[in-house]
């Protein structure tokens, strides 16, 4: 059977992800931290729970420990959302943003590329829309995705020599526990602020807030994601970028064409 390495498993699009292709006849080996997902993915068909804090440098170094000696596929998803006003995020919160959904990525592809050579394998890592477009209050988490779109792109040309794909996932909002809870994270967040922020973003804060509620009715379902990452891992011609909606086609190629001054009063307005 084929093999994949599934970052950030045990909740959401990673969960998605490990049962579809643990179902395709896949094995599937899903990183987790939580004993109680790891658990869980233990009891699933095919799959080996690994534990994994992806900020574990010394973890991530012993990951092939864990792995065949040829491995098929691996799946960056493990990721995380720092929200907020750019003057107002926190500089540790930022630090963790970018290590978690950037740097640790990149150390877990480092780890497992002799497996993945070996095996004339594939890599996938989980873009966001947000790496195409960035809203007010999403400076971190975008510029974590912009980041990782880069890194992705260096890598797949870096790698044609041993045939090796590098496909990019670009999900809008996708209805997963994650999104579910996203508006609490948001007051969190809100609340974490200094009341001098609170003040001068108050506009902001409340328009955002709302649209946040928006996109939360209209997240696509998780078989969108599932569906395209299994194309990636076995079509014979797997595509370099997988935009999953028709509302994120048009969006991207609204910013593409539209002059940045209106596409900045644009977006502004939205979350005013």
């Amino acid at each position: 059977m084929p093999s994949v390495l599934v970052t950030g498993a045990g909740r959401g699009i990673g969960l998605a992800i490990t049962q579809r292709m643990s179902e395709a006849g896949w094995t599937v080996y899903a990183t987790a931290r939580s004993e109680t997902a790891l658990t869980r993915l233990g009891q699933l068909h095919n799959v080996h729970a690994v534990p994994l804090d992806i900020t574990d440098r010394t973890a991530i170094a012993a990951l092939p420990t864990h792995l065949p000696a040829e491995l098929d596929a691996v799946v960056n998803n493990a990721g995380i959302i720092v929200s907020g006003p750019v003057e107002a995020l926190s500089i540790d919160d930022l630090t963790h943003q970018l290590d978690v959904n950037v740097v640790s990525q990149i150390a877990v592809i480092q780890a497992v590329l002799p497996a993945i050579r070996a095996a004339q394998g594939r890599i996938v890592f989980m873009s966001s829309v947000s790496g195409l477009i960035t809203t007010p209050g999403t400076g971190a988490y975008s510029a974590s995705k912009y980041a990782i779109e880069s890194l992705a792109d260096a890598l797949r040309m870096e790698l044609r020599p041993w045939k090796i794909p590098v496909s990019l996932i670009e999900p809008g909002p996708i209805r997963t526990d994650m999104w579910e809870g996203m508006l609490d994270d948001y007051d969190a967040m809100t609340a974490q602020l200094s009341q001098e922020s609170r003040e001068l973003y108050a506009a902001h804060l409340a328009g955002s807030r709302t649209l946040l509620g928006r996109m939360q009715q209209i997240a696509a379902p998780p078989k969108r994601v599932t569906t395209a990452v299994h194309h990636a891992l076995t079509s014979p011609h797997p595509k370099r970028r997988y935009i999953l909606d028709t509302a994120s086609r048009i969006q991207k190629l609204a910013v593409a064409v539209t002059p940045t001054a209106i596409t900045d009063r644009l977006l502004a307005a939205v979350t005013t």
